[in-house]
């Protein structure tokens, strides 16, 4: 039987390519591969072996795992206790980690309410590009790099180092749910609508449009969820449908897992995050572009758009700029590098980015290229 992997194996894998100085490119289940961009072929460090349960204190609301944890799993043991993550991130695949979601700090659509992956993670361990393991965040003793750690590895597609342990914060899963379905809406009336009722203070976890609906998700004790939804229709107007419990979750888990938007031969698949106002602006600017199906969420705040593989790359990362927002090009298989992957920053925020990358890759060991130039 083949040993268990643990943290003391990725570290002397990471040792070993140090002294080899052969760069690594890092993995677990794969779900996020069509993520970022592709250089050269490091030597692979499989990570999916760190898989295990470390500890969860569910009176406590706090959940430790190590990263190769299925998120399926995850979500099945907190289910067990009446409780989930409360930021909802989409899996893209029976072999999605708890640990990819991190990487790429995605989030699904309670996000605009709850927050993002990033306001969940109170603390992590990881191996650093000296081949140290470090500690940082809460229920440690210590951030011994004297960065905020766990903000700083969301979203760093593994370029600053291997995970191999994280820590969250956990919230009771709601008593009910349901989705006010309001169809025959413009996408401009319903954005609209979706950046107006954001701002009330209703528990409207769900604000999205998609084939021609607004859809309005309300979750809680089942009583008030009856009672807000009955106010919403009243307020919204037009022609509605109603989704509860089982069709709600069916609905949004369509959405959070872009089951429709899945790109045929010759497209591509987009995701452009902008300021709500800018949504339906964006949807316009991008129609001259080909686009052939689209869907907004996050109350106007992500628009996942179709588009012909043909489009210029750049063409589209210049009007995510137009609109004050930021894109991400999904590569279309294997064989795609995916060199425009991401809007290029700011001059100031590529050399933070690169600051960091000096701080806790100094050699440049784990997934080079991946983030661009960073």
């Amino acid at each position: 039987m083949a040993a268990r992997c643990t943290a003391e194996v990725v570290q002397e894998q990471v040792r070993q390519a140090l002294d080899q100085r052969r760069p690594l490119r890092l993995f677990a289940g794969r779900s996020k591969d069509r993520l970022g961009c592709r250089a050269g072929a490091p030597l692979p460090l499989d990570l999916s072996g760190l898989d295990q349960l470390v500890s969860y204190e569910p009176r406590e609301l706090i959940l430790v795992v190590q990263p190769g944890m299925k998120l399926r799993a995850v979500e099945e043991l907190l289910a067990g206790e009446n409780q989930h993550l409360p930021f909802e991130p989409p899996h893209w695949g029976e072999a999605a980690t708890i640990g990819g979601a991190m990487a790429c700090n995605l989030a699904g659509p309670r996000r605009f309410k709850a927050g993002g992956l990033r306001d969940f993670v109170l603390g992590l361990e990881m191996i650093d590009g000296c081949g140290q393991r470090i500690r940082g965040g809460g229920r440690v003793v210590k951030n011994v790099t004297g960065y905020d750690l766990p903000r700083t590895l969301c979203g760093s597609f593994g370029t600053l180092g291997p995970l191999t342990e994280l820590c969250f914060k956990v919230w009771p899963r709601p008593a009910a749910e349901q989705t006010l379905v309001v169809h025959g809406l413009s996408l401009a009336t319903a954005v609209e609508r979706m950046t107006h009722l954001a701002g009330r203070p209703w528990e409207l976890t769900g604000l999205a449009y998609t084939a021609a609906r607004l859809l309005l998700r309300v979750e809680g004790p089942a009583p008030a969820v009856a009672a807000q939804v009955q106010l919403l229709g009243n307020l919204v107007g037009g022609e509605q449908t109603l989704m509860e419990d089982t069709a709600s979750r069916t609905c949004w888990r369509e959405l959070r897992e872009l089951e429709a938007l899945q790109p045929g031969t010759g497209e591509v698949l987009w995701r452009f995050s902008q300021p709500p106002a800018e949504a339906a602006r964006l949807h316009q600017a991008l129609e001259p572009q080909g686009l052939a199906r689209y869907a907004i969420d996050w109350g106007g705040g992500l628009l996942w758009a179709v588009l012909p593989a043909a489009t210029p790359a750049s063409a589209l990362h210049q009007q995510a700029l137009a609109h004050q927002g930021l894109a991400w090009r999904f590569a279309t298989g294997p064989d795609d590098t995916n060199e425009a992957a991401f809007t290029p920053l700011a001059p100031g925020l590529a050399r933070v980015n690169q600051q960091l990358k000096s701080a806790f890759d100094p050699q440049g060991l784990f997934n080079p290229g991946r983030m661009g130039a960073v």
